[in-house]
């Protein structure tokens, strides 16, 4: 399998149902828990209107819902439903399946940099 035929399984696997955008949006809501449309554009360096669409499309299928703030009924908070929690877990399955397949073909000094390198840039994602 290429690198070409690996990206192309993991963004357009007909079993797949999200996109990775959604499953960054979804990995943040499972993480941190319900947020404000705008919170998640501030956090995700993401205009407004991409998190409305993103989020939109994520209703529509079920993975989050809106609901009104406890404490503050006028705000409007995106949670992760349990249908979500699971659309997320296959993403991240896949994504691990493919970092897997790249992995498995570095040397052990290669794997090493690699781990390396990550753990520098790690603290600035």
């Amino acid at each position: 399998m290429t690198f070409r035929k690996a990206k192309a399984s993991l963004y357009k696997n007909p079993m797949q149902e999200l996109s990775p955008s959604q499953a960054f949006i979804l990995e943040h809501i499972a993480i941190y828990g319900p947020k404000r449309i705008s919170d998640l554009a501030e956090m995700l360096e993401i205009t407004l209107p991409s998190v409305t669409g993103l989020s939109d499309r994520l209703i529509s299928l079920g993975y989050v819902t809106r609901r009104r703030s406890e404490k503050d009924r006028r705000i409007v908070l995106l949670a992760i439903t349990e249908d979500g929690q699971k659309a997320l877990q296959g993403f991240q399955r896949r994504r691990q399946q493919i970092l897997s397949f790249f992995c498995h073909h570095l040397s052990t000094d290669d794997l090493q940099h690699l781990i390396r390198i990550y753990n520098k840039v790690l603290p600035y994602i």
